[in-house]
């Protein structure tokens, strides 16, 4: 048997069959450094129980109120009994327009699913686990040259994610960040004066352009701009496979995650689609802290792994080495049950 491409991966899911005998969800604050407020990440997980088997995947709501309605929805909107996963999907997409609803429950059939059959996504894919690269990222702040330097002092060999650079940086700031030659990407968020990725591009000419202000595509065909358009990296602006099939910028590249997309088999698609086209990609996160992050690991693993992927470890960064997996396992991903990868 030859290894299966994400599509391909997608569909072998899709026909899992799963016997879903009740659900509960687990609810409550993690205490976690780097969260957007300053205090602890409200976290949601969807348990579906059958058999003497548990499928777990996590919600990932921002706030305490958006994990009280997914855990209401989750217990209408998982069916009981035999199902397929693919047939899941589809009844969640008609069901609930909420795409980190629908992308947790299908997380935790597919667990379910792959721990009922005994297998994993790995043996399923006919692919062995690779060691997962990531990047560290610098959130907006003032001071991005100490930020760089701190993380590179714990990680020498970091490559580094710029949030929302600012306009009032100096010269001294980014020439600071060039020499260092560790900028991966550069996140704009969608935001920003549409000449900042041109401005980004000329002194970080290496870095990935992510979600520049779509304002910008008027700056691509300025000859003086250069070739910063071949940089873009496309994330909020793919809230399903089909975006990529008309992007709102022309697409070199993609952060795949899958509770934007509203699920792992679309994630996989999204995968597939960068594929055939030749584009880059890599593995995001939405601040998981339980069996999330794992999951999105997996999907990494197989087939994203040398990519800046968005997946560093929780905490301070210390470990130089990349996140690796084991495929000894039934379910989703190794060490579900604590929900870190091993």
């Amino acid at each position: 048997m030859s290894a299966l491409d994400p599509g391909e991966l997608a569909g072998a899911l899709a026909e899992l069959v799963v016997e879903i005998e009740s659900v509960d969800v687990e609810t409550g604050p993690v205490e976690v450094g780097g969260y957007y407020d300053g205090g602890a990440r409200p976290k949601g997980v969807a348990r579906l129980h059958g058999g003497e088997g548990v499928g777990r995947g996590e919600c990932v709501a921002w706030s305490s109120e958006g994990q009280a309605d997914f855990a209401r929805a989750c217990r209408l909107l998982v069916p009981l009994g035999r199902i397929t996963v693919g047939g899941l999907e589809r009844r969640l997409r008609h069901a609930t327009e909420d795409p980190y609803h629908r992308a947790a429950i299908e997380a935790a059939a597919i667990d379910l699913a792959l721990v009922q059959a005994l297998t994993n996504p790995f043996a399923l894919a006919n692919r062995t686990p690779r060691p997962v690269s990531f990047c560290r990222s610098i959130n907006r702040t003032d001071d991005p040259v100490t930020a760089m330097r701190n993380l590179l002092a714990a990680d020498p060999a970091a490559r580094i994610k710029i949030d929302c650079p600012e306009e009032g940086w100096n010269d001294g700031v980014w020439d600071a960040l060039a020499e260092t030659d560790r900028v991966a990407v550069v996140d704009f968020k969608r935001k920003g004066p549409p000449e900042r990725p041109v401005e980004v591009h000329r002194r970080l000419p290496r870095a990935w352009l992510e979600d520049p202000p779509v304002e910008a595509a008027g700056r691509l065909v300025d000859p003086a701009a250069g070739d910063w358009g071949a940089r873009i990296a496309l994330d909020g602006y793919v809230g399903r496979a089909s975006d990529l099939d008309r992007p709102a910028l022309p697409a070199a590249a993609v952060n795949v995650k899958a509770p934007r997309v509203g699920g792992w088999l679309e994630a996989l698609r999204c995968l597939e689609t960068c594929r055939l086209r030749g584009w880059h990609a890599y593995v995001g996160g939405m601040f998981e802290v339980d069996v999330g992050r794992a999951q999105a690991a997996v999907l990494a693993s197989l087939f994203t792994a040398d990519a800046w992927n968005d997946l560093a470890p929780l905490g301070a960064p210390g470990s130089t080495s990349p996140i690796v997996l084991t495929d000894d396992y039934a379910g989703f991903a190794p060490e579900t049950r604590t929900g870190q990868p091993s």
